[in-house]
C-alpha cells in the first residue's frame, strides 16, 4: 500500500490547479451545436442571448438570431412632445432598463409595434399647428424600424390629411405581402383608411367614411387580409376585405358602446377586449369584458362573451394588444390582461376581475414592445 504524507490542503489545492489548467486548455468553441442551441433556448433575457452569441464565431454561427427565445414584452416610456432622439425601455422580467439614442428618432411619432418593428412617422414641426384645417393635406415620411438592430424600411408616402393615425402594422410575424394599415381625418364626416402591402410602392385608399365616424384611437385589427374595425359610437364591428377594400361583414355590438375596444388575435381566436368605466372620475375605476368571435358557419358571425382564454395572457395598450402563451414565460399569469394606462401598469384577472399594480420605474409608461433581433425583408 502506498501512503502519501503531507498537508491535505496542499494536495486539494494542487488538484484544483490541475483541473483549472485542464479547463483553460479546453476548446470551448468546439462545443456541439446541439448543446449550444439547448443553452440558448433557456436564455430568456435578450441581453444574455446577445452575450452568449458574442463569445466566439462558432457559437455565433451555430445560433442564428432567429432562434431568440420568446420574449416577454418590454415597456416603452412615453416620449416628450418634441419626440426626443432617445427611447427608454423597461424589462419587467429582469428589472433592467435599456436606453437607445439615435438622432433619427428626433421628431418621430411612434405607433404600434409587431415582432420588434415599430411604425413611425417623421413630423415636420413647421406643419404641426393646432386648429389647422382638416382639409389640409400633408405628406408624411413613414417607416418601419427596429430600435435594437437599427434596421429601417421606408414605406411609400401617404396623404391622409394633417391628423393621421396609424392603427396596426401587421400580424405577429412580418412577411412580404403583409399589410400596414393606417388612417386619418378625411373630411368632416369621418375618416379614410389606407393600407399597403410590404414590398409595394403605393397605398390603397378605400371609402370607409360611412363606417369610421368614431374616435380613431381604438378598435382596429387585421388578420389574414381582413380588417376589423369597431365603431366607438355604436359598438358595431365592421369587417373589410383588404384584397378588395369592400365591406365583408357587419357584426352586432357586444354591449353598451361606451368604452374602449381592443381587438386581439389569441392563437387564431379573434377577441374583443371591451374596457368599461365606472361612474366615478377615478381613472382606476374600470374593468374588462372579453368576447370571442364565433365564425363557425352555423349562424351569422357574432361575438360570444368568455371568462377564460386558457393559457393565453393579453398585453393591452392604447395601440391595441397582443396575446402570448403564459407557459413560454416564468412569472406570467394565464387568463390575465396586462394593461398600460396613463401612469401605471396593471394585471387584471379576466375571470375574477381582480387588479394588481405592477412595478414600473417610468412615470408615464406608454406601450408594450416585444424585442426581436431579426430583420424584416422589404
Amino acid at each position: 500500500m502506498l501512503l502519501i504524507r503531507g498537508n491535505p490542503s496542499l494536495v486539494t489545492t494542487s488538484f484544483a490547479v490541475m483541473e483549472a489548467e485542464k479547463a483553460a486548455e479546453r476548446d470551448w468553441s468546439s462545443l456541439a451545436p446541439e448543446l449550444l442551441n439547448l443553452i440558448a433556448k433557456n436564455l430568456s433575457e435578450i441581453s444574455d442571448f446577445i452575450r452568449f452569441r458574442a463569445v466566439c464565431t462558432p457559437w455565433r454561427l451555430s445560433i442564428p438570431i432567429t432562434d431568440l427565445p420568446p420574449q416577454f414584452p418590454w415597456i416603452l416610456e412615453k416620449r416628450g412632445y418634441y419626440f426626443e432622439p432617445h427611447m427608454h425601455f423597461y424589462s419587467t422580467t429582469s428589472s433592467k432598463m435599456y436606453a437607445f439614442h439615435d438622432p433619427k428618432y428626433l421628431r418621430q411619432r411612434v405607433f404600434g409595434s409587431s415582432q420588434g418593428y415599430m411604425l413611425s412617422e417623421f413630423c415636420d414641426p413647421t406643419t404641426i399647428r393646432a386648429f389647422t384645417s382638416p382639409y389640409t393635406v400633408h405628406t408624411y415620411q413613414i417607416s418601419l424600424f427596429n430600435p435594437l438592430n437599427n434596421h429601417k424600411i421606408t414605406l411609400p408616402a401617404c396623404d391622409l390629411g394633417l391628423y393621421s393615425y396609424s392603427y396596426w402594422i401587421g400580424p405577429q410575424q412580418y412577411q412580404i405581402g403583409e399589410y400596414v394599415v393606417r388612417g386619418g381625418y378625411f373630411n368632416h364626416r369621418g375618416y379614410q383608411l389606407a393600407f399597403c402591402r410590404l414590398g409595394q410602392d403605393n397605398w390603397f385608399k378605400f371609402n370607409s367614411e360611412n363606417y369610421c365616424d368614431g374616435c380613431p384611437d381604438f378598435g382596429f385589427f387585421h388578420i389574414k387580409s381582413m380588417l376589423f374595425r369597431v365603431d366607438d359610437d355604436t359598438g358595431v364591428t365592421y369587417v373589410f376585405d383588404l384584397t378588395t377594400g369592400n365591406l365583408a361583414y357587419v357584426l352586432p355590438q357586444v354591449e353598451d358602446p361606451i368604452g374602449n375596444y381592443y381587438i386581439v388575435d389569441a392563437s387564431g381566436h379573434i377577441l374583443i377586449v371591451f374596457q368599461c368605466f365606472g361612474a366615478s372620475d377615478d381613472s382606476h375605476d374600470f374593468w374588462f369584458h372579453v368576447y370571442q368571435l364565433d365564425f363557425s358557419g352555423s349562424s351569422s358571425p357574432h361575438w360570444v362573451k368568455v371568462n377564460n382564454i386558457g393559457n393565453q395572457a393579453l398585453f393591452i395598450d392604447l395601440d391595441g394588444g397582443i396575446a402570448l402563451e403564459s407557459s413560454d414565460f416564468a412569472g406570467i399569469n394565464a387568463n390575465c390582461i396586462y394593461y398600460i394606462e396613463q401612469s401605471w401598469v396593471k394585471r387584471i384577472d379576466i375571470e375574477t376581475g381582480d387588479q394588481e399594480l405592477l412595478q414600473c420605474p417610468f412615470e408615464e409608461p406608454e406601450r408594450w414592445f416585444v424585442p426581436n433581433l431579426g430583420h424584416l425583408q422589404s
